[in-house]
């Protein structure tokens, strides 16, 4: 982990870390708080990292300092449950593989999910790049585990950290391109720059890239640009993505075109690709909920209610399907 100012955080993961971790390796870039003497107390090896404002600079320093055959990394403020902890301890004793990928949730339940490369060889050499959002590029054999870490903030982060670290990075380089372009553009967005988010966006639409950041590009832009619809299929030439189906669903449906809306959302339920920050919902609850509506009012009753029957499948407690399966009876 690399930490700053975490004492409010580190106790709950500190608490299970040691069910899977052999050790516990902590990069302090600056505490002013009780954050090395709770890690010190832990058990943890502290060591000390001046601030550059470079995460991967950071995180590649702290990738260093391990010496066992695998590698993870964690956040102070992720969340492992100890079903989580025991499961990564169970996948340590048939672990084969160059680098695991583990959904990242953001909050529980998941509002967005992304998979990160989450455990890697020591001997793969691997390195972090990215001054923010930094990130390893998969390769070697790769394997995807179904154990969720949760990130959960106890406080909340400076809105222009990110975007001032960018901006520092543009002023030396002249310009961004790639993932670098792809979130400053992003950065701008959160913290409302839209027109400079549009420009940035927009070039990065244009040159290579992830695929999948450039669906989530797309969602952006079809938040603050006039032609939310053409972001949205510009998108879809990249990635396959329910969210940007869905997404042109509820501009359909804003429109009163029902049969439109109602093919989105249809496809959205075979769509087998993600953006990089994708919502679960899209793959299953949402569209089943919208073909609910869009069926009820094309006076298809029966389709109606299968699709509701289904939305009460992935969330059997929703409010808006359990008012709808009276409306069957």
């Amino acid at each position: 982990m690399i930490v700053k100012d975490e004492e409010l955080a580190l106790p709950r993961l500190l608490k299970v870390a040691p069910i899977f971790a052999d050790e516990i390796i902590v990069v302090d870039t600056g505490s002013a708080d009780r954050t090395v003497e709770i890690c010190k107390a832990a058990g943890c090896k502290v060591y000390f990292y001046t601030w550059n404002n470079d995460f991967a600079s950071a995180r590649n320093y702290s990738l260093s300092l391990g010496k066992c055959d695998y590698l993870m990394w964690l956040d102070a403020d992720d969340i492992v449950t100890e079903e989580r902890a025991a499961s990564i301890k169970r996948l340590k004793t048939s672990l084969s593989a160059d680098m695991v990928m583990l959904p990242y949730y953001m909050g529980e339940p998941p509002k967005t999910v992304f998979w990160r490369e989450r455990i890697f060889r020591r001997d793969m050499g691997y390195e972090f790049i990215g001054r923010v959002h930094e990130a390893i590029e998969p390769r070697g054999k790769i394997i995807y585990e179904n154990i969720p870490i949760v990130h959960s903030k106890l406080k909340p982060r400076d809105a222009l950290r990110n975007l001032g670290i960018l901006k520092k990075v543009l002023a030396q380089k002249g310009t961004l391109g790639g993932r670098e372009a792809f979130y400053y553009g992003s950065e701008l967005y959160y913290n409302g720059e839209f027109d400079e988010a549009r420009t940035w966006l927009k070039k990065f639409m244009r040159e290579p890239g992830s695929r999948a950041d450039k669906g989530q590009a797309a969602l952006y832009l079809s938040e603050i640009c006039d032609d939310k619809l053409k972001e949205l299929e510009d998108g879809l030439k990249f990635v396959f993505a329910p969210d940007l189906l869905c997404k042109m669903g509820e501009i359909y449906l804003s429109r009163k075109d029902i049969r439109a809306a109602k093919n989105c959302f249809l496809t959205a339920l075979e769509a087998d690709e993600n953006v990089t920050f994708f919502n679960p919902e899209a793959t299953g609850y949402l569209p089943h909920i919208r073909l609910c509506y869009c069926y009820w009012h094309l006076g298809n009753k029966s389709k109606s209610e299968f699709h509701n029957n289904m939305a009460l499948v992935f969330k059997p407690n929703d409010h808006f399907a359990l008012h709808n399966s009276t409306l069957f009876k």
